[in-house]
């Protein structure tokens, strides 16, 4: 797939390298060609400059030969005439007898050609070899075409110069000047004719140039250019289309977020015309029609005083702006009520693209939601019934030692009024009366022990909250006997004011699991107490429409940070304990209308803590069966 996508970048940076490089390859061409253009200028002129040196010489010679000078004196002059020219390696007075003076000829001789009679000039050529002769009424000038193009006169560049005979006299090569051209990457050429009318001589130019004379640094340059800027637009071109998949993406999603939503969602114009409607906003709202005016098709309207609606300001809002708490929407011919709101939706430089309202049906909502409430009550209830039973049980667990010491002095006692009777009766002269007293105190003891059977079911049993008219005093009494134990083994005085007939509407159940935990901190806070100072007092006294319970001990009390974190779960300052006593009674308080509070010493003492219960006061009902006030 990544080789797929890089493909046509690929392409398109070998195409644009292809071009480039043609172009830099094009001008270095038409550079060099430049260069060698000038060069081969240069050298047809002087060539042609030396072309006509010759034919000036080859006059001024025939011009002293017609005078009539002497052969030596004519000889003078041409040595001084040709002094410059050291291509003229001769020059010959031809009789026309068809017998040639030499007037000046190089070491190795002149070629042995025969004259043709005849004044106008003309070119002779030997059978070969780089000379050739210029003649002219009798006087021939001996020419060697090796010698037109001295090094000196060539330019630096290295180019070949070919120099052919005419036409006439057979096109062949007459001198060459240059190394032979090697291995090529580029080769330039130039073919023209040198100016005079007596020597019209063909004259090829060639320049060679090797793969150095390429522009391989602009290339590489231009190359890595043309590369860079590629992929760097590969990489913009590819975030960009990523960048449009992911607002591709991001604008299904939200169409999908739109479309699934719950509440009703319309997407209109500025004027108020329907762009868009999720399927929620056809269920509120009714079929809706794009194009269609949404203010006369959603009827809005307010059922509370304290909540107006201004629809006319509604639908022209320019913020954000929510319908009224008890706004009913008019449909089918009757009236629901919703929520909702309608928000300006704003483009570029706050230019206003439409509205968006969402609206909801809050009957079910609200159905649903109360029903929800009364489940998670009822499960709060249940679990906080659960846990009162569990702490019930975890505290009966602690007080077990105590509470089989308070069954076994019933008990015991049973057996011995058993046994004092038995003994009564079985004499010889039984005596009935003392009989019948130790049968009185098996009743009373066996009372005594089913009594306090009693409340262990009592607290051990798992029933629903009961709210009915609860005896305070004998409901603190009743845990008194189950700890008497315990109070017997620390040593503890009690002083209890509980003034008869203070009733409660409350859980007797839940009232005694409360004050047993109090009390059951209150004799643990008090081990450390020593013994005689142990005291636990419990005062009962009206507080208005409440009765207030105190717990007080004589323990050494709390500290500022236990105190902050007393009712707070799991916060105990009991080795072993679980923090969970405190939190349930002030639950269990709060559920029977009452409240716990407390932890501070009692007034005027520096040690010890006081814990007040309050719950509501019984009231009888009316006789109609209704509580009153």
């Amino acid at each position: 797939m990544r080789l797929r996508r890089a493909l046509p970048w690929t392409l398109a940076w070998l195409l644009l390298a292809a071009l480039g490089a043609a172009a830099l390859i094009l001008d270095r061409r038409q550079t060099l060609q430049a260069a060698f253009d000038l060069d081969t200028r240069i050298l047809h002129r002087v060539l042609s400059q030396r072309m006509e040196q010759q034919e000036a010489v080859l006059n001024a010679v025939t011009a002293l030969a017609a005078q009539g000078v002497t052969d030596a004196t004519l000889a003078g002059y041409v040595q001084a005439l040709t002094r410059p020219y050291p291509q003229i390696t001769g020059v010959q007075l031809c009789l026309p007898a068809g017998t040639c003076r030499t007037l000046l000829a190089p070491p190795a001789g002149l070629p042995d050609l025969p004259d043709a009679p005849g004044g106008g000039p003309r070119l002779l050529w030997p059978p070969a070899g780089p000379q050739y002769a210029l003649t002219r009424e009798g006087v021939r000038v001996w020419v060697d075409a090796g010698r037109l193009l001295p090094a000196r006169d060539r330019p630096a560049t290295p180019i070949r110069v070919t120099l052919d005979r005419p036409a006439a006299a057979g096109g062949a090569r007459l001198v060459t000047f240059g190394a032979p051209p090697g291995p090529a990457a580029l080769a330039l050429r130039a073919a023209k004719t040198l100016g005079t009318a007596l020597q019209p001589f063909p004259i090829r130019f060639e320049r060679t140039y090797g793969a150095g004379a390429l522009p391989w640094a602009a290339l590489l340059v231009w190359w890595t250019l043309t590369g860079l800027l590629l992929a760097a637009l590969a990489r913009l071109w590819s975030a960009r289309r990523e960048a449009a998949r992911a607002l591709d993406d991001e604008r299904a999603r939200a169409q999908g977020i739109v479309q699934a939503s719950t509440d009703g969602i319309v997407l209109t114009d500025p004027d108020g015309r329907v762009v868009h409607a999720n399927p929620a906003a056809h269920g509120i709202l009714g079929s809706l029609a794009l194009g269609e005016h949404l203010p006369g098709r959603a009827a809005f309207q307010a059922t509370l005083s304290q909540a107006p609606l201004d629809t006319g300001a509604f639908w022209q809002a320019t913020e954000a702006r929510a319908l009224p708490a008890g706004t009913a929407l008019h449909r089918d011919g009757h009236a629901v009520l919703v929520e909702g709101s309608l928000a300006p939706l704003r483009g570029p430089h706050g230019r206003l693209l439409g509205r968006v309202l969402t609206v909801r049906e809050v009957g079910p909502l609200q159905q649903r939601m109360l029903a929800q409430l009364d489940e998670g009550e009822r499960r709060v209830r249940e679990h906080e019934t659960m846990l009162a039973h569990a702490g019930r049980l975890s505290t009966l667990g602690e007080m077990s030692a105590g509470l089989a010491h308070e069954l076994n002095q019933p008990l015991t006692a049973l057996l011995s009024y058993g046994q004092a009777a038995r003994r009564l009766l079985d004499d010889e002269d039984p005596d009935l009366p003392r009989a019948g007293q130790a049968l009185d105190g098996m009743l009373a003891q066996a009372r005594r022990a089913a009594d306090i059977i009693a409340r262990l079911r009592t607290l051990v049993r798992r029933e629903p909250v009961r709210r009915q008219r609860v005896d305070l005093p004998q409901a603190v009494q009743n845990v008194l006997t189950l700890c008497r134990a315990d109070l017997t083994a620390l040593d503890v005085t009690v002083q209890a004011t509980l003034p008869p007939g203070a009733a409660v509407h409350a859980d007797p159940v839940q009232v005694e699991q409360i004050v047993l935990n109090l009390i059951r901190n209150a004799l643990d806070a008090m081990h450390g107490t020593p013994p005689g100072e142990r005291r636990l007092t419990l005062t009962l006294r009206p507080e208005g429409p409440d009765w207030q319970l105190t717990v007080q001990d004589t323990g050494p009390g709390l500290d500022d940070a236990a105190r902050a974190a007393l009712f707070q779960p799991f916060q105990t300052t009991k080795s072993g304990g679980l923090g969970l006593g405190l939190t349930l009674s002030q639950t269990l308080a709060q559920g029977l209308g009452g409240h716990l509070s407390g932890g501070a010493p009692p007034a005027g003492e520096t040690r010890g803590a006081a814990f007040t219960l309050t719950l509501p006061a019984w009231t009888a009902p009316d006789p109609e069966g209704a509580p009153t006030p």
